[in-house]
């Protein structure tokens, strides 16, 4: 099962800003042999490299939710260009077609 834990609104997205976040996170745990076995994030960079520093036992993962979003709007991109290639009769004598 998965679930959200807390919300931060930070300033700026700054490894310091995101450090300060995660240790407030971080002393919420009365025991420190419970503290989480995963963290999800969205590839950003910033959480992701502290969540190695203040977490360094738990596990990062990427949300699924946002690598379907960037696939999704990726694929469009590349799919759009070559309809648009197809439609222009730009990609030979079939049209891009490989047979």
């Amino acid at each position: 099962m998965t679930f959200s834990i807390a919300f931060a609104y930070l300033e700026g997205e700054r490894l310091n800003n995101v450090v300060w976040a995660l240790q407030r996170f971080q002393s919420l745990f009365l025991r420190r042999d419970i503290l989480p076995g995963v963290i999800i994030t969205d590839r950003d960079l910033a959480l992701m490299n502290t969540v190695k520093i203040v977490f360094p036992e738990a596990t990062n993962l990427l949300c699924w939710f946002h690598i379907d979003k960037n696939v999704k709007a990726k694929s469009k991109t590349l799919v759009g260009k070559k309809m648009h290639e197809i439609m222009s009769g730009s990609l030979g004598e079939f049209g891009g077609l490989s047979f």
